[in-house]
């Protein structure tokens, strides 16, 4: 198992979008997306909202096991971005914190829709992405100190 999910925390979050670069498969390169936002720098400074990071996951293909991957920024207003970035909205919900000793994104997607939300009923029928908070001190591509954002249904959520 690759999520400690011994007791996770929950803790409402979303409500606010995050664009970025996104890649669409089921191998993706981290190191080499988030070098990419350099390219989309000044969109994403003047847009944002803080210097926090996020990499957002959704859009999973069981069949496949292809799923959207979203390296980026929370913005404020996308009108003004280039139409090669991807935005992709985080709604209100609870979300279980988890924190995952993945060796790649791939694995910590499967395992999340295939094994992790199928087994406890608190993912079923929920719609919203996953998603990494990162400090703008940290680096994305490791795997040292990484939060995940997984959500969970929980009494007060509407679906």
């Amino acid at each position: 198992m690759v999520l400690d999910t011994d007791e996770p925390e929950t803790e409402r979050h979303g409500d606010f979008t995050v664009a970025g670069v996104a890649h669409r498969g089921t191998d993706v390169d981290e190191a080499a997306l988030w070098d990419s936002i350099d390219d989309y720098a000044d969109d994403l400074d003047d847009a944002a909202v803080g210097t926090d990071r996020y990499a957002v996951m959704f859009d999973v293909d069981a069949d496949s096991g292809e799923f959207t991957y979203v390296a980026g920024r929370e913005v404020a207003d996308t009108s003004d971005l280039s139409p090669e970035l991807t935005a992709v909205e985080i709604p209100q919900a609870a979300y279980a914190v988890l924190e995952p000793d993945h060796e790649s994104v791939e694995e910590m997607v499967r395992e999340i829709h295939e094994e992790e939300l199928r087994d406890d009923d608190r993912g079923d029928d929920v719609h919203a992405p996953v998603f990494e908070r990162y400090d703008s001190d940290r680096d994305p591509t490791t795997v040292a100190d990484r939060e995940i954002y997984v959500p969970v249904r929980d009494e007060d959520d509407e679906y």
